[in-house]
């Protein structure tokens, strides 16, 4: 993309949650870590970079940034605790922390970052105090008693910012907008329908001549990936579907109705549940569980593509935020000779649900909620057998039920069922199941839903008497990212 904001990763979540909000305003963006050589920057050749990210270290001292900002050649805008590097690398005088952990109102200088910006209470996690900048530099907004919440060069176009734009300011998308469209000059050129055709030349061009392997999962990233390469290179794809065992209720059924019958892909199925379970046998901590079964699934798709002896490349599912948490890839040892493409791996999850709109990918499968590709066998808690499983899943689905039967399911952005391994007495003695349903995300924070006490009751009502072996039904109300989204 011509026009493209760079974002360069110090640390936490903030590098991420400020790409999506610059993509929500159509502003395309990509993420570097904050150590990436100058050299990889300029080749890229961003009209702009953020500096997002750092630590904020209680009162102490902030380190320098690594690097001269100047020697970028472009607007620079840093926040949080890379706004304290960057004061410190241009050589303020540092006098302690200011401000921790507190409210206070922000008063703006004129500034293009801020225009169109009202004065209002801002949360600042740390502010520094800084008695002297050098000359070129001042504050450009402050808070009671002088603290800068915000310095900058207009002539060298460089601004810090010791507060978080993406999550603790409530005009955050202003500040976002102005640096890229004012300061950059960034134009509003990003939309999946318009990246979309740029996508499938792409595709066409890496396998020119080849046939095309992708793993179907059921779920929305690989659905989207062999939409696309469909598309892009019609009957030279095949599509892989290994049942693993560890799908949700009805997942097989709807994988073989969306991908084969509405889609018309080629599709080649393996039922491999039984193998799976042997690979598990004894397995009980969850790293290990998914350890095993990207081992598994790696060897089964090496069997299946030597088998087929007909392709030539693999294509897989790997999207934005599996590249930058260095998610493992499910098909980890490809065979000599075998090509790996991913073509939406730039692409955030709400990209890659635009997109399938795009294609053509049926609603059901483009609406699906998240779901880890070991799928049941990390929310079954301690020993994976099949007995537990189908506990997991009929109780999975009942509560799935339930919020369907009240119109949540658009509202609430993810609920599934955790079979524990606790066992308590009752009734008839048996395990705990425990339901955790979470709101829409937002700048890595997710509440849980505030379910109506009506749908719980039910929910429990039919859990305990229509699945044998569970006799207590528990809802998790802690939210992210207090708790991760699943248990383990």
């Amino acid at each position: 993309m011509k026009d493209m904001i760079l974002i360069l990763d110090f640390g936490g979540s903030h590098a991420y949650y400020t790409a999506r909000r610059l993509r929500a305003e159509r502003f395309y963006c990509e993420i570097l870590p904050g150590d990436a050589e100058p050299a990889r920057i300029a080749e890229i050749a961003p009209k702009g970079v953020v500096l997002a990210g750092g630590e904020t270290n209680g009162g102490a001292r902030a380190g320098a940034l690594p690097f001269d900002p100047e020697a970028l050649g472009v607007p620079v805008l840093a926040f949080g605790g890379a706004a304290r590097m960057l004061a410190e690398r241009i050589g303020a005088e540092y006098c302690g922390a200011g401000l921790l952990d507190a409210k206070a109102s922000v008063e703006f200088s004129p500034c293009p970052l801020f225009e169109e910006l009202n004065e209002a209470d801002r949360l600042f996690d740390r502010v520094d105090k800084y008695e002297i900048f050098p000359e070129g530099w001042r504050a450009v907004a402050s808070l009671p008693g002088g603290l800068p919440a915000a310095f900058g060069s207009a002539e060298k176009r460089i601004y810090g910012l010791q507060f978080y734009v993406e999550s603790n300011d409530p005009e955050g998308f202003q500040i976002l907008e102005n640096f890229a469209e004012r300061v950059c000059g960034c134009a509003r050129g990003w939309t999946v329908d318009e990246f979309a055709p740029y996508l499938l030349e792409r595709v066409r061009a890496e396998t020119e001549g080849m046939r095309v392997l992708v793993p179907v999962s059921g779920g929305v990233d690989s659905a989207v990936t062999a939409a696309l390469l469909q598309k892009a290179i019609g009957n030279r794809l095949s599509c892989l579907f290994i049942d693993t065992g560890f799908l949700r209720k009805g997942d097989s059924e709807m994988v073989t109705r969306c991908l084969y019958e509405q889609m018309g892909f080629s599709l080649i199925e393996v039922d491999a549940r039984e193998r799976f379970m042997r690979a598990l046998s004894g397995v009980t901590e969850a790293e290990e569980k998914r350890r095993v079964i990207r081992e598994e699934f790696s060897a089964i798709f090496a069997e299946q593509y030597v088998k087929a002896g007909e392709f030539d490349c693999m294509a897989e599912g790997t999207i934005y935020p599996d590249v930058l948490h260095h998610k493992p890839r499910l098909v980890s040892n490809l065979i000599e000779g075998c090509k790996r493409i991913e073509p939406v791996k730039k692409l955030m999850k709400d990209d890659v649900r635009a997109l399938g709109r795009w294609l053509g990918v049926p609603e059901e499968l483009v609406t699906r909620s998240s779901f880890e590709s070991c799928g049941l066998a990390i929310r079954c808690l301690g020993a994976v057998t099949p007995e537990r499983l189908a506990m997991l899943r009929e109780a999975d689905a009942i509560f799935a039920e339930e919020i369907e039967r009240v119109g949540l399911s658009k509202r609430v952005a993810q609920h599934f069922a955790v079979l524990t391994d606790l066992h308590t007495p009752g009734m008839r003695p048996g395990c705990v199941c425990a339901l955790r349903a979470l709101g829409s995300s937002s700048e890595g924070r997710a509440p849980a839903y505030k379910l109506p006490y009506d749908l719980m009751e039910a929910t429990v009502r039919r859990v305990t008497s229509e699945v044998p072996g569970i006799n207590r039904v528990v809802y998790d109300i802690t939210g992210r990212p207090t708790a991760a989204v699943e248990w383990e």
